[in-house]
Order: structure tokens, then C-alpha cells, then sequence
């Protein structure tokens, strides 16, 4: 599982424009959550299986976006936990 966290400017386009970037790759992500916190957009995207490369692809995809100021990555079983996964499952 692969955690993608970013940050965005309140813009009402940036978590569709963010959602694309999925999208066009064919990916559903397991969760998304979104939440306006400091002026920021914080959001939290988690992915089940991708590879690490295929997982950096897409962070750096998403760094390059106007609306995005900063993007971070996790990887394994630790992002689930972190996440709240656990709950979404049940």
C-alpha cells in the first residue's frame, strides 16, 4: 500500500485535478481523503499495488501540478495502519 500525501491550494479544482491524475493511469485508489487545514487542501490518497517506480511516477506527476505545493510518499504496510485502512475494511 502506497500513501500519497498533499498539499494544494484551496482551489475547487484541485482534488478533481488531483483525481485525474489516477484516473488517466487506471487506478482506483483504495481511499482518498481531503481536508482544508493551514490554507491548505490536505489530502491523503492511498493506493494498493503499485511498485514503488510506478508509485514515484505518479508523486512526481503530482508535484508538477500548478495547484500542488508539496507531495509526500509512504510505502508498506505502515501507510495502511497510518491511514486508518483498517477501519475502511471493516
Amino acid at each position: 500500500m502506497h500513501r500519497f500525501r498533499i498539499d494544494a491550494l484551496p482551489d475547487p479544482q484541485s482534488l478533481p485535478r488531483i483525481a485525474g491524475v489516477f484516473a488517466q493511469r487506471a487506478i482506483v485508489p483504495s481511499a482518498m481523503r481531503m481536508e482544508l487545514r493551514n490554507g491548505f487542501l490536505q489530502i491523503e490518497v492511498a493506493v494498493a499495488g503499485l511498485d514503488d517506480a510506478r508509485a514515484a511516477v505518479i508523486a512526481a506527476k503530482l508535484g508538477e501540478m500548478f495547484a500542488v505545493v508539496e507531495v509526500g510518499l509512504d510505502g508498506g504496510e505502515e501507510a495502511a495502519a497510518s491511514f486508518g485502512m483498517e477501519s475502511l475494511a471493516a
